[in-house]
């Protein structure tokens, strides 16, 4: 919650996120109040693969395997503060949570009180 603002929707957006895993430990990423569809994913310096088929759909959380890259397309409708973090709970548990706000810094709910 302390690191400054520097993702920032516009409300109403549908934005393409890419979220690359360096580690060797497979990431379930969680992004609050957001619904997106899994587009493919791809070995870092790799092919691009298609998504599981259990992942058909509108999600909230997607696994990012080791060494990849995984890509969602993200519908930001209600604007305000929100975080987006792994759901390993001792990421949770040490607060390693990105905030990012949807809309205007200034008057949507929440966002102007994180610098």
């Amino acid at each position: 919650w302390d690191d400054p603002i520097v993702t920032n929707p516009q409300l109403g957006a549908t934005e393409t996120w890419e979220l690359w895993n360096h580690s060797a430990d497979a990431h379930p990423i969680h992004l609050h109040l957001v619904k997106f569809e899994v587009l493919n994913r791809q070995v870092i310096g790799g092919a691009v693969r298609p998504t599981e088929p259990w992942e058909a759909g509108w999600k909230d959380t997607v696994i990012a395997y080791p060494g990849e890259v995984t890509r969602v397309n993200a519908t930001f409708d209600i604007a305000g503060l929100y975080v987006w973090h792994c759901h390993i709970v001792e990421h949770e548990d040490n607060e390693m949570m990105v905030p990012y706000c949807v809309g205007d810094k200034a008057t949507a709910p929440g966002c102007n009180v994180v610098p």
